[in-house]
């Protein structure tokens, strides 16, 4: 069966319960630093208040493991997303406002007791209802079938709209959607969409770029994209950990230990197409400026760490990414967080945005990776940034993902 997207449905004046991607990064001030996921599914709560619906929206923040763990609440969320929508934002356990002005009710009582039903179901249609940490309960996380069915009793319609959380099965996800009427949100299916077609139809010359520390999280991804791609561009861990099992000396550099047999598979498997840096920066243990230095990689000393890529490798890659027409990239390529190791990634991410909306079909995911795309200020310009950086890795690795195939 086809996935229902709510672009297309005809859903007017039902209450619907929206999975959001609401697992957004908090600051010392308790204000939300980074709205990037809020921003991804506000279009969704838009269209539906737009059609005479009430919403509820819930979710998850952190790993809370089924206990109620205070700084993880989804009030800084909630808040967020009233100034957003321009709602006045009031927090309840119990009794909802009734007054003339729209709100952003953020609902922390336990909504499994009656008396809590009953005042989520008098809730204005005006209003969006916005529910805590649904982590903070251990049947969220065991899919459980009575706390599904509850959840979903708010409500005539489901709309996932939480691409990030899609490769979990959970009650508010899978669970929920064995009971009502389900739909794909919008940024939903622009993910569904963007990634669909670099699995179904992706345009030549293909090029893969892996960074970050971890491989194993993106050696599904390297082997399925892999046998298409023309080129696959490594740095950071992930090419730490190849020199490595090439017996050069990594010092202090950063790998995921334990996979060198996974990096030996990759090495082997694509050997044609896998390009590894030229020159790399490297630094002492400490960072101090005078030890850093851009060097071949079988030059590096037991008391250096390798932190980016030097000069050569960029202007290498650089001249693989201007020939492509289809770009997938996850993972930083250094230490980007702190200058001047940021040099490659922002390089490289400028270059992209360059290519992409136009010369190139564009697309990243990861958290470190988005935060390194806001940073080169390139958001606008990449055709598609993931919500979901492991849910992104595990449907290019052609996996079906729990979240998706229930709302088929």
């Amino acid at each position: 069966m086809a996935i229902k997207y709510l672009r297309t449905s005809k859903i007017q004046n039902k209450t619907v319960l929206v999975r959001g991607s609401v697992d957004a990064p908090v600051g010392e001030d308790g204000k939300v630093c980074d709205d990037f996921r809020l921003r991804s599914f506000l279009p969704t709560v838009k269209f539906l208040l737009a059609n005479g619906n009430k919403v509820i929206i819930c979710g998850k923040r952190g790993r809370a493991k089924g206990k109620v763990v205070p700084e993880l609440s989804l009030k800084p969320a909630a808040e967020r997303i009233a100034e957003l929508l321009g709602f006045k934002f009031v927090e309840t356990d119990f009794k909802v406002p009734d007054y003339e002005i729209n709100h952003v009710i953020f609902y922390k009582g336990d909504f499994r007791e009656e008396k809590h039903q009953e005042q989520l179901s008098l809730t204005p249609d005006k209003d969006v209802i916005f529910l805590e940490n649904l982590e903070f309960f251990a049947e969220e996380l065991s899919d459980d079938p009575v706390f599904a069915k509850k959840l979903a009793g708010f409500a005539d319609v489901y709309v996932d709209d939480d691409f990030s959380k899609a490769h979990h099965p959970v009650s508010s996800n899978v669970g929920v959607a064995k009971h009502l009427p389900s739909y794909a949100g919008l940024s939903l299916e622009q993910e569904i969409k963007s990634l669909d077609s670099i699995l179904k139809s992706v345009a030549h010359p293909f090029v893969v770029m892996a960074g970050g520390i971890k491989l194993s999280e993106k050696v599904g991804t390297l082997q399925n994209l892999g046998k298409k791609a023309d080129k696959i561009l490594v740095a950071g861990g992930v090419s730490n950990l190849m020199f490595k099992i090439k017996d050069y000396e990594i010092g202090f550099s950063k790998i995921e230990e334990g996979e060198t047999k996974i990096a030996w598979e990759i090495l082997k498997n694509f050997k044609d197409k896998l390009i590894l840096p030229q020159d790399v920066v490297v630094a002492n243990k400490n960072l101090d400026k005078s030890s850093i230095r851009a060097i071949a990689p079988f030059k590096v000393t037991k008391d250096e760490q390798m932190l980016d890529i030097g000069p050569k490798t960029i202007l290498e890659y650089s001249k693989v990414i201007k020939e492509a027409k289809t770009i997938v990239w996850s993972g930083p390529l250094g230490l980007f967080e702190k200058k001047p190791f940021d040099t490659g990634t922002m390089a490289l991410a400028r270059l992209m945005g360059g290519r992409g909306k136009g010369k190139a079909f564009v697309v990243a995911g990861g958290g470190d990776t988005v935060d390194a795309i806001r940073q080169a200020h390139q958001f606008e310009n990449f055709d598609h940034v993931s919500t979901g950086g492991g849910a992104m890795l595990e449907y290019l690795a052609g996996k079906k993902l729990p979240g998706i195939e229930a709302l088929k």
